[in-house]
This record gives C-alpha cells, sequence and structure tokens, in this order.
C-alpha cells in the first residue's frame, strides 16, 4: 500500500519529462526512484523530485526548435530539421494541438487586433469584411485538422524511418 503511493507519485513526477520518454524509459525511471526508497517512505524527497523535475524539463527544452523553425511548423507547416522531428511527433500527438495552434494565431495576430481597436468605430464596418472575418475564417479553418494531423504525423513518422 505505500509503496503503491510512492510509485504513483513517482509517476506524477516523471510527467516532466516527454511522452516519447516516459514510453521508452519511463519503467527505469520510476525503477531508480523505487530504488531510493526508503523503508515506510511514502513520497520521494524533495530532492529527489527537484532532481527529476529539473531532468525532464531540461530535456523538453533541449528537444524544442529554435523559435524560427518552430514558427515555421506552427504556421506554415514546414518540415523541421531531423533532430527536432521527435518533438514535432509529440506535439502532433499531444492533446491540445489545436488549442496551440489558435493560440499562436491569437498571439500573432494581436498587433492587428490592437491597432483596430484604436481606430474610430466608424471604420469598423469595412474592416470587419476586409480584415476581421478572413482572420476568424483562418483561425477556424485549424479546427477540422484532424486528416492535416494525420498527413504532417505520416510525413514526420516517415522521415523518421519508423515505417517498416
Amino acid at each position: 500500500m505505500i509503496m503503491d503511493t510512492y510509485e504513483r507519485r513517482c509517476r506524477l513526477l516523471a510527467r516532466a519529462y516527454p511522452p516519447r520518454y516516459r514510453q521508452t524509459r519511463g519503467e527505469e525511471l520510476i525503477g531508480t526512484l523505487l530504488d531510493l526508497a526508503e523503508p515506510q517512505q511514502t513520497r520521494p524527497t524533495l530532492r529527489d523530485s527537484l532532481d527529476v523535475v529539473r531532468g525532464g524539463i531540461a530535456l523538453r527544452l533541449r528537444e524544442r526548435p529554435p523559435l524560427w523553425h518552430w514558427a515555421l511548423y506552427r504556421l506554415f507547416h514546414k518540415r523541421l530539421p531531423y533532430p527536432y522531428r521527435w518533438w514535432a511527433r509529440d506535439d502532433l500527438l499531444g492533446s491540445h494541438y489545436l488549442a496551440r495552434q489558435c493560440a499562436t494565431l491569437l498571439l500573432l495576430s494581436s498587433p492587428t487586433w490592437a491597432f483596430i481597436g484604436l481606430l474610430p468605430p466608424e471604420m469598423l464596418p469595412e474592416l470587419a469584411h476586409t480584415l476581421i472575418a478572413p482572420t476568424l475564417i483562418r483561425m477556424l479553418a485549424f479546427l477540422p485538422q484532424r486528416s492535416l494531423r494525420l498527413y504532417q504525423l505520416r510525413r514526420h513518422e516517415f522521415d523518421l524511418g519508423l515505417h517498416g
């Protein structure tokens, strides 16, 4: 019972690592933490917890593509260089992929929205047809993107040599 609680907390800490890492080396990480446990210990020590979380965050940051590659990938679905393809796979399979896509578009279009907010109200009807509506349509076009997402995943898997 006590080891179950300890193991559950270790697995929670291991979520700091990317899913792919947990899939391949997660049991090794959990096993090491279980070996470090004292008898009757219900949670990892603060030092062990911080080490696991720091290692997971460092791995995530190391695998992340540079800003210009990320922007081209996110906005124009450009293929990432080889060292970042596993990151792209994790991104495409992630549970909030569409939310990240929409948030990126909102963030990058925010200067436009700020400019629109500064304009006099009588110009807004004209802008609604020329600028606001196309932007919203572009953002809504990302919602039914499952087929594009699967296509991109297949492209990246083929590039990684994952197909037999």
